[in-house]
């Protein structure tokens, strides 16, 4: 169990995602960095020349550094709901974003993965990835 294990957080892993998406939420990518490990694999679908496979917290943070410039600051992301494992957390994700010539929004189921008080892995499933595709072209 989360917290019997002198090595592991109390954080249970849904907390630990809240906080990642509350700290996006701010505005200042670089503080996520707190959330992630060193070597964290982090897996985009491939709709935007910043995304893809990512290897490393610095990797993750540029791509969300670029995604929000590329949408001028409005690439938004919230949680709606959650369930998780001792190990990991798959979390509904709702989305919007705008740049000159349009806007989107959509849900995304996102898979994480967290160690020791950390994110090690990500996945992300979008529900349109026709639209994404089209957006972020």
């Amino acid at each position: 169990m989360i917290g019997d294990d002198p090595g592991m957080t109390a954080d249970r892993p849904a907390d630990v995602v809240r906080r990642l998406y509350e700290l996006r939420a701010a505005g200042d990518p670089g503080a996520i960095r707190q959330l992630l490990h060193p070597e964290v694999r982090w897996r985009e679908p491939e709709v935007g020349d910043h995304m893809g496979e990512l290897m490393g917290a610095d990797a993750v943070v540029d791509m969300i550094e670029r995604a929000l410039a590329a949408t001028s600051g409005t690439f938004s992301l919230r949680v709606e709901a959650t369930i998780e494992t001792e190990s990991h957390c798959a979390a509904r994700i709702a989305w919007t974003a705008e740049k000159p010539g349009g806007a989107v929004a959509g849900h995304e189921l996102a898979v994480y993965g967290i160690r020791d008080g950390l994110v090690s892995d990500a996945a992300f499933f979008p529900e349109d990835l026709a639209d994404d595709t089209a957006f972020w072209a």
